[in-house]
């Protein structure tokens, strides 16, 4: 299977410039938004765990939540360990022991219901296994989640299911690491999964041999064979808020596409004509230099469009919890248990509303 740099792509040079500089215009008339102004909180995981990282899959009847948790009490004793390179260590101290799952009929009546607690299948996987993402493929559903093991090892594997409860290890775990042109021993981590025209993109994160933060794609039709697409976008670590790219949407919307991402501050949001490069140079075939800006503090985002057409982002509190540290000249230290505590609190929501190709947000309402 392979694909070439034209999929995708269904609007022209010109239409595309047209509605890039409509939307940059627009921010030079607009600002970052305000958290509290924003969002409503919907969701607490159990006492003593937290929520980050996180994907939705909708059955059909009920939302199904899907999110990294654990005890955050054990961070600084996990960073040490892995730090020394105490992979044991790092497996007893664990922060990411397994995948919570929560159900709802809406985003509004979400409900913890378990802890999807994987068994190890090797030394790859020995230290975490979390961030699951659900998909449907020819009549079942899988699983795409987050690997980390022995000697830094980071990756992805895969498992199965034909009633979203009993999940079954996929035949080749893990199925896929950094690519050959990461950094060695870069991350690969927090994947993003969109089915277009039959393809399945998969993009997450990892860094080049440059030391700068990437975002990757990979693709496959049979999640058999997988084509490695390099680097669809790339910038500098950053040394407030996030450090690296972190937590990914990718998804068309009226024949453009939109990535949202974590980094530094905040929530970053970029267009394109085509789902395989992000940002492009004004000597571009697309006629039209593009960037990328900050929609505000907001942290391990997801976008979700309802079958109804209502569109939603979903965050925790982190990064305004960090902008407030900052304020105050308070230091918690990215890593440490007083800057990840904040991710007790769980999962925030605000409505998206589109003004042609921006997205505004605003504080939802229960329907």
């Amino acid at each position: 299977m392979t694909i070439d740099s034209e999929f995708g792509v269904e609007i022209s040079s010109e239409q595309f410039s047209e509605r890039f500089l409509a939307l940059h215009k627009q921010l030079f008339a607009s600002t970052e938004f305000v958290f509290d102004d924003v969002t409503t909180h919907i969701y607490t995981p159990p006492k003593g765990t937290y929520q980050v990282d996180h994907s939705f899959f909708h059955d059909g009847d009920q939302w199904h939540l899907y999110h990294i948790t654990g005890d955050l009490k054990k961070s600084d004793a996990y960073v040490e360990c892995m730090a020394s390179g105490d992979w044991e260590g790092a497996a007893r101290n664990t922060v990411e022991p397994g995948i919570g799952h929560a159900v709802g009929n809406s985003l509004f009546d979400l409900r913890y219901i378990e802890l999807l607690e994987l068994q190890s299948l090797g030394d790859f996987d020995m230290i975490t296994r979390s961030n699951g993402w659900v998909f449907s493929f020819e009549g079942r559903y899988g699983m795409l989640y987050g690997v980390r093991g022995r000697d830094g090892y980071v990756g992805f594997s895969l498992m199965w299911s034909t009633d979203l409860k009993n999940w079954m290890p996929g035949d080749s775990n893990p199925i896929f690491g950094p690519p050959s042109w990461a950094k060695p021993g870069a991350t690969c981590k927090d994947v993003h999964i969109v089915e277009h025209e039959g393809v399945f993109l998969l993009y997450y994160i990892t860094a080049n041999k440059n030391g700068y933060c990437c975002v990757a794609l990979n693709s496959t039709s049979d999640w058999v064979e997988f084509q490695d697409h390099g680097c669809v976008f790339e910038s500098a670590p950053m040394l407030r808020g996030t450090m690296g790219i972190e937590s990914v949407s990718v998804f068309p919307r009226n024949h453009i596409w939109h990535m949202f991402f974590t980094y530094g501050p905040g929530l970053w949001h970029a267009v394109s004509p085509t789902p395989m490069q992000f940002v492009h140079s004004r000597g571009s075939s697309y006629n039209v230099g593009t960037g990328f800006y900050c929609l505000g503090p907001f942290h391990a985002t997801e976008i979700i469009e309802e079958a109804s057409g209502k569109w939603w982002l979903t965050t925790d509190r982190k990064e305004e919890t960090r902008r407030l540290n900052r304020q105050a000249g308070r230091l918690c230290y990215r890593g440490s248990y007083a800057d990840e505590k904040t991710l007790e609190e769980g999962l925030y929501l605000s409505s998206i509303r589109w003004d042609g190709d921006q997205p505004l947000l605003e504080r939802p309402r229960p329907t």
